[in-house]
């Protein structure tokens, strides 16, 4: 009875497009995407969305789509945007249909600085016909950032990252569990889903409790680790 509630920990895996649960909170994001890309012409996406909703993923399944056509792509956090607009300073024009991906972009949008790098990545980008995806957890209305900055961004096309379907939520428990190494049963799962509210959110941040609590065990089950976690935070 004891190997059946034995809570398994492997290793943390990286993002990847497969194991991206597209719910209909994120449908349209990445749909719209990849019909701007197929315009060739340049365009600016701001995608706003709570912490832990899945941003940074999102981002990593949009490039990979991207690259699924042919699209030259990359995918950078807010903090090294600066850093490579001047690595890319004297290689030439980027490749015809480039984009770049920007997480937590409100970090380099909110630095004093970031008016020069902004215009620089954003006219580097419109040359080669790209996109500009900014992935923010903080709202255009709330952005402490330069006018210029904020006028390119009302030009471009908004989004925020909407719920996902009740459907689909024990898909990205099973998705966020894997990519952390925690394998979770059928059984588990549902254990879980009856006790934490039922948003993305709220989902990752059980996740990140159990990865947390159960690592730092010297050994544990699963009903404790479980239930730990659960009591770690917000419920239904």
């Amino acid at each position: 009875m004891s190997s059946q509630l034995t809570l398994t920990f492997g290793e943390t895996l990286a993002y990847s497009s497969e194991s991206f649960v597209a719910h209909g909170g994120v449908r349209e994001i990445a749909e719209t995407i990849v019909t701007l890309a197929a315009e060739k012409r340049f365009a600016l996406v701001f995608i706003f969305g709570v912490p832990q909703v899945g941003k940074t993923h999102l981002a990593v399944y949009c490039a990979g789509l991207l690259r699924s056509l042919g699209k030259p792509v990359e995918v950078l956090s807010g903090g090294s945007v600066a850093e490579w607009c001047i690595a890319t300073a004297n290689q030439g024009e980027a490749q015809a249909g480039f984009s770049l991906f920007v997480d937590d972009a409100e970090g380099w949008m909110e630095d004093p600085a970031a008016e020069g790098s902004f215009t620089a990545a954003a006219d580097r980008i419109s040359h080669a016909n790209g996109l500009l995806v900014l992935l923010s957890s903080t709202p255009v209305s709330r952005l402490a950032t330069a006018q210029q900055i904020r006028s390119r961004i009302a030009a471009g096309v908004q989004f925020e990252v909407g719920l996902a379907e009740e459907e689909h939520l024990d898909a990205i428990l099973k998705a966020m569990t894997k990519q952390r190494g925690i394998r979770l049963s059928t059984t588990k799962r549902r254990f879980v889903m009856e006790r934490v509210a039922r948003t993305v959110p709220a989902v990752a941040g059980y996740v990140a409790r159990l990865d947390k609590t159960g690592r730092s065990a010297a050994s544990s089950t699963s009903i404790e680790a479980l239930t730990v976690a659960l009591l770690g935070g917000a419920g239904k």
